[in-house]
């Protein structure tokens, strides 16, 4: 639930960005990684097997804990 919630104010923060910014480019790449972040996330969710975004960071930086 909290994932839809974040999913729906990242959509709204980017339709809220496409206004301001004149760069095209840059509008559709947050677009696509907010849509690639959120189905991943959604996988992560439904699939018990499939990492989510918070255990990658632990795996990846989680040796830093130990300093």
């Amino acid at each position: 639930m909290i994932a839809l919630l974040f999913l729906v104010y990242s959509l709204v923060e980017w339709y809220m960005a496409k206004k301001k910014t004149r760069a095209p480019r840059e509008k559709w790449t947050m677009l696509i990684l907010i849509i690639l972040l959120s189905a991943w996330n959604f996988v992560a969710v439904v699939n018990d097997r499939w990492i989510t975004p918070n255990q990658l960071i632990l795996l990846l930086f989680g040796w830093m804990d130990q300093f």
